[in-house]
């Protein structure tokens, strides 16, 4: 394991796309790797907002109550909320794979843009169903993606009733203890403040924690990078029964995204060469920005935890792009 120019590649990313806080964990193979920079040097199990990574928490529960005969991918949205219009047209596939034909978010993009963390720390959990209550009943879904936090929400909605209690209960009884994920939750409370990675926006401006209920499904979890690795060790079929048979059905294309990647339930789809399809979902919140992959053909996974959002056009550029860290760590590390 070439451990050296890992770390090179790691400190060119931090000189093109600065992180206050950064954590990493590798596997390959049998072999292990982890790099920490920065502030979350300094303290012990970093907890870190992960964003939309936790739409793949949401998507293995919902493949975990199909597994059980709980519901069925095929269930219309009508069979748990009768009364919104357009109901009838949605299944529960559908909210996972993106393609329900239901918008990003409960407000627009110009709205995020402009005081996005206001309207989200004002959002109550009522005001989802509020929301989807008044969209019309001509709402078509589709086979192709467009992505939803509003569908994403509303599945955790129905997967913690059809559990017989909250969504996060759910969560945490049938994923996060099991695999003994137990530095992952929703709630900043249940971690010691010092732990808590203090969030920076695209300027290196502190934010506040991130809050946005009624929408935990859609990504508010916090998680760590030991906690995040046990799940994608999961996925990998570490665990065995039942993660194994789950990872099949998540991982299974639903639709296209774009040319080069298509979608599961939950798990974005893209070759990766000569590692196969990767299996991958990145995060962000106001403050915090995330990163998870692993290989479908190759034991090898990567978890990527940062606490500062980058500027939009960093995105663009593969020299500052989180995204592709999975596949350039994976490569210098094989060498």
């Amino acid at each position: 394991m070439n451990t050296d120019a890992a770390v090179l590649l790691m400190q060119d990313f931090l000189a093109h796309s600065p992180r206050s806080g950064l954590d990493v964990q590798l596997v390959l193979r049998d072999q292990h790797w982890r790099w920490r920079s920065g502030t979350a040097e300094q303290v012990a199990s970093p907890v870190f907002e992960i964003g939309s990574v936790g739409k793949t928490l949401t998507t293995s529960l919902l493949a975990l109550l199909v597994q059980r005969g709980q519901l069925a991918l095929t269930d219309p949205v009508s069979r748990f909320y009768p009364n919104l219009p357009w109901g009838h047209r949605v299944t529960l596939e559908q909210l996972a794979s993106h393609t329900s034909g239901l918008p990003t978010n409960p407000f627009s993009r110009w709205q995020l843009m402009r005081r996005g963390r206001q309207l989200a720390e004002a959002f109550k959990a009522e005001d989802l169903l509020a929301f989807l209550q008044q969209l019309p009943a001509r709402l078509q879904p589709g086979t192709k993606a467009h992505y939803s936090n509003v569908g994403m929400a509303l599945l955790g909605r129905i997967l913690g009733e059809v559990s017989g209690g909250s969504y996060a209960d759910a969560v945490q009884q049938l994923i996060l203890q099991p695999l003994g994920m137990q530095d992952t939750h929703l709630e900043p409370s249940y971690y010691d403040a010092s732990r808590l990675m203090q969030g920076h926006d695209t300027a290196g401006r502190p934010v506040p924690p991130f809050v946005w209920r009624g929408m935990e499904a859609a990504g508010v979890w916090r998680s760590t990078t030991d906690d995040m690795m046990r799940f994608l060790r999961a996925q990998l079929g570490e665990q065995g029964a039942p993660w194994d048979a789950l990872a099949r059905m998540t991982t299974q294309p639903r639709a296209r995204f774009s040319r080069d990647t298509q979608v599961g339930l939950g798990w974005m789809l893209s070759p990766v060469k000569p590692e196969g399809i990767a299996a991958w979902h990145g995060g962000g919140t106001f403050g915090q920005h995330s990163m998870v992959a692993w290989s479908l053909e190759l034991s090898a996974a990567v978890v990527v935890l940062t606490n500062r959002m980058p500027p939009w056009w960093h995105h663009l550029l593969p020299s500052r792009q989180l995204e592709l860290l999975p596949q350039r760590l994976i490569t210098v590390l094989d060498q």
